[in-house]
């Protein structure tokens, strides 16, 4: 039995020769030892972004470079903001793979995998017995990706066990819940993950992270392998496709219930009656096509494609696409089992813009949508705000005097 370690101790290691998670844990975070019931039922470490927590007796256990390791392993959690993210989709209810229900538990268990695989990458001090390893995961990967991969295995496993493959009346497997475990199948949870927004901004952390990073250069204690994760986290590249699909689940309902439908499952096992699926994860999406001649053949079937990817994800029960530009000429409904790749919208137009249109049409019609999504250049005059969310796919560096706009690169015409 090795003797126990100090926090003094550790303290001093992370400024010695880890100065750049030392610099962070210093300037954003705070190291809390003791019994906290957030731990429970592991009660080994975890962190909400601005403290780490860590169980008094785990600690005990642990060896000054599996200290190093744990300590580092938290403060990149919250470098990454991964409570936050997680936060994001906890409160939209859909994860990452944009068709089942969140699962916190899975979330950990991706976020662990990228960043143990970081850490033994860059030889952060070693690894203590249960953190989370996966060779077929890499600090490289996006916590998103390996969530959704992690889903498909968790979904895989349930079709193999005689579970329904279109998941119809069982609402927890629809959910991506099929144990107590939260679909996690075998993997273990190593830390707790405290699923919050700590208040602190992207700014504030990339300055943060910024600093942090120039002071361990300059004593040549930067480790290469965490240089170049420094260097993608302060000049980040998201796509526009995963931004559109993000702000898409976030507003559009999903799952709905209908009580002309029962949940077989609950009713025959716990003899509760509930309410079952419509099969619907919206109502209606209108999408807005700017046709005044300032959107390219290339953008628009771009986005007409990505759309469509994200839409049969979504799965509305009605989609309107209307054709715009000082008014509307073109008015498509698509409804479930339709696409937009098969059933593209004639979409006509090439006079002046305005964006006022389609919100009449809404409101003339007596549609609620979920959400209206507007493709355009941004050049034309506002209606007045909707009680309903709008998404503006903007080609422009323009942004909308309302709702939330999404910048799509234009690719300039050979």
């Amino acid at each position: 039995m090795h003797k126990p370690i100090t926090y003094t101790e550790l303290k001093t290691a992370l400024l010695l020769y880890m100065p750049f998670f030392a610099s962070l844990l210093l300037d954003k975070m705070a190291v809390k030892i003791g019994k906290f019931e957030v731990l429970a039922p592991f009660n080994t470490a975890g962190t909400n972004g601005k403290i780490i927590y860590i169980d008094e007796d785990y600690f005990k256990t642990l060896k000054l470079v599996e200290a190093v390791f744990l300590v580092c392993h938290e403060i990149a959690h919250a470098m990454w903001m991964h409570m936050d993210r997680g936060k994001r989709y906890l409160d939209a209810g859909i994860g990452p793979d944009g068709k089942y229900k969140f699962v916190p538990l899975l979330w950990n268990i991706a976020a662990d995998f990228v960043i143990n695989d970081m850490l033994v990458t860059a030889k952060i001090g070693k690894h203590p017995k249960g953190a989370l390893l996966n060779p077929k995961y890499s600090g490289s990967m996006l916590v998103e990706d390996v969530y959704k991969d992690l889903v498909k295995e968790c979904k895989d496993k349930e079709k193999g066990q005689g579970e329904s493959s279109d998941g119809s009346g069982d609402g927890e497997e629809r959910e991506g819940q099929s144990d107590d475990s939260g679909g996690q199948g075998d993997n273990k949870v190593f830390d707790v993950h405290i699923l919050e927004t700590d208040g602190t901004s992207k700014a504030e952390w990339k300055r943060a992270v910024k600093s942090a990073a120039d002071a361990a250069k300059a004593q040549g204690k930067m480790p290469a392998g965490i240089s170049r994760f420094v260097d993608e986290l302060l000049n980040p590249v998201v796509p526009w496709q995963e931004k559109l699909r993000f702000s898409l689940q976030k507003v559009i309902s999903r799952e709905s219930h209908t009580w002309t439908k029962l949940h077989r499952r609950r009713f025959v096992s716990q003899g509760i009656i509930f309410p079952g699926y419509t099969g619907f994860g919206a109502g209606t999406v209108v999408v807005a096509v700017d046709t005044s001649g300032s959107i390219g053949v290339k953008e628009l079937t771009r986005f007409m494609s990505e759309l469509d990817g994200i839409l049969s994800d979504a799965r509305p029960k009605e989609l309107w696409v209307l054709g715009c530009d000082a008014a509307i000429h073109d008015t498509t409904l698509l409804v479930q089992g339709d696409n937009l790749r098969d059933n593209p919208p004639p979409l006509k137009g090439g006079g002046g813009t305005s964006f006022k249109p389609p919100f009449k049409w809404v409101a003339d019609n007596d549609i609620r949508p979920s959400a209206l999504v507007y493709l355009t250049d941004m050049y034309g005059d506002f209606p007045e705000e909707p009680d309903y969310p709008v998404i503006w796919c903007a080609t422009s560096d323009l942004v909308a005097k309302f709702g939330e706009t999404i910048r799509i690169p234009v690719e300039k015409e050979e």
